[in-house]
């Protein structure tokens, strides 16, 4: 196998990586680089042979963002992708059109948007759903064979990885995967056995694990901080993911009131994430490995949010549970101006439940303590930190640990490393080199290419 990383740097980017295995030529994802603006934030797509087929391994723009502009580079190439993905994907694309659009009116990025709403109609054409564990053999012209299994990857609704067999050599791209189960997406399920190559996200491989930190464990410690903020008085912003971790979160809460282990309160929710409940519910319905329906946001009474906002600094007059779009606290978002009412009022608190980058607004005020002064971008407020701060660990990523058992138990001869830091690729090329050492390590440098 020939392999070339056209991401553009070594990091969590823009995933992009071609394959060639015999005379079949194809992508595994192309996605947009969420800390690059304009064309800077594409993979190297002037790169591109002609392809036989992409796969998409899930709908996060990382991986998905840049499919449009591979069609139309390559009209007539096929998307191969989970059915549940081939049920999102357009509709993640036209938000991104919709972001893009913003940004090049609010920040002048010229470059922007970078495929525009007629070419998601392509798109959509272009997708080919192949059932989860079910092997599909592609012919060659010259008459080879490569037979592609798609397996259940955890990680969000339709998340795949994917092994190729080829003349007898199994080669497992994880795409993105975790290991244990979710309210709405249950664990990974991969092959058991032998593999010739193991090509694997790294993702936390600089992060030491939490011990004795599960998902249930923090499901019961969220519902504490919510319980006993709701009981004072306050209020709790949960800025969450759009597409996965929001419905998580609805789901959690929802199972809670069942059980009335969650205090009388009302739920506010925005955003594409309440847009997206719909396309879970099909999913749960039509795909399989998805659990949700949108009756939980019936359940749950949830109220839409009100576009009345009061002045920054003022606390909120309704209080409840704001569960909105936006994980890392984007700013010019309603999880944004929400966050500038509560933070000056010690009686509320923000809870983050997912992963929240150093240089995003939510790295930056996880960071700070209370007393400390917050600079809300936009909104002429500065804050003093008096509302309780807390990140829960609510990962779509497996854990270091878990990569490395499986990476043992597949034995293979050869490991490239992708999706991660340069710190977290560190850490797994020298733990793998202890644990595997007869196996040959490629880190590879993006645009070099390798013979694996």
């Amino acid at each position: 196998m020939r392999l070339t990383d056209l991401n553009s740097a070594s990091d969590i980017g823009a995933n992009c990586l071609l394959a060639e295995i015999g005379p079949f030529r194809f992508l595994i994802d192309a996605g947009m680089h969420p800390k690059k603006t304009g064309s800077d934030a594409l993979p190297r797509l002037n790169r591109l042979p002609p392809l036989d087929f992409v796969i998409l391994t899930h709908c996060h723009l990382d991986h998905l963002g840049a499919i449009p502009v591979v069609l139309r580079k390559q009209p007539d190439v096929e998307i191969l992708c989970s059915p549940a993905s081939a049920i999102i994907a357009k509709r993640i694309l036209r938000n991104s059109v919709s972001v893009m659009t913003r940004q090049r009116d609010e920040a002048g990025i010229k470059a922007y948007p970078l495929f525009t709403y007629s070419e998601l109609d392509p798109v959509e054409t272009a997708l080919r759903p192949l059932p989860l564990l079910a092997p599909r053999t592609l012919r060659a012209p010259n008459g080879e064979e490569i037979t592609i299994t798609l397996y259940p990857a955890g990680h969000v609704a339709g998340a795949v990885g994917c092994l190729f067999e080829y003349k007898h050599r199994k080669i497992i791209f994880t795409g993105d995967v975790l290991f244990q189960d979710q309210e709405t997406v249950p664990a990974a399920q991969f092959p058991a056995g032998q593999l010739d190559t193991l090509v694997m996200e790294t993702t936390h491989g600089a992060s030491p694990p939490q011990e004795d930190v599960t998902r249930a464990s923090e499901t019961v410690r969220l519902l504490e901080t919510i319980n006993q903020t709701i009981t004072h008085g306050g209020s709790v912003l949960i800025p969450a993911f759009a597409f996965g971790r929001m419905q998580e979160i609805l789901t959690i809460l929802n199972n809670a009131r069942r059980t009335k282990a969650l205090a009388a309160s009302p739920v506010y929710c925005s955003g594409l994430g309440v847009d997206l409940a719909d396309y879970l519910d099909m999913m749960s319905r039509k795909a399989g490995f998805v659990n949700f329906r949108r009756q939980v946001l019936q359940e749950l009474k949830v109220k839409p949010l009100s576009q009345r906002f009061v002045a920054p600094g003022h606390d909120l007059p309704e209080k409840g549970i704001y569960v909105l779009s936006s994980g890392m606290l984007v700013e010019n978002t309603p999880a944004w101006r929400i966050a500038a009412n509560l933070l000056d009022h010690a009686r509320n608190a923000l809870c983050f439940v997912g992963y929240c980058d150093p240089d995003t607004a939510g790295g930056r005020l996880l960071a700070r303590k209370r007393g400390d002064t917050f600079s809300f971008t936009g909104l002429d407020h500065i804050a003093h930190v008096k509302a309780h701060i807390e990140r829960f660990y609510f990962s779509g990523h497996a854990t270091r640990g878990e990569l490395l058992a499986f990476a043992r138990q597949s034995e293979p001869r050869a490991i490239v490393l992708t999706h991660g830091d340069p710190p977290a690729r560190a850490w797994f090329e020298e733990e793998l080199a202890i644990e595997i050492p007869s196996a040959k390590i490629t880190n590879p440098v993006p645009g070099t290419v390798y013979q694996i």
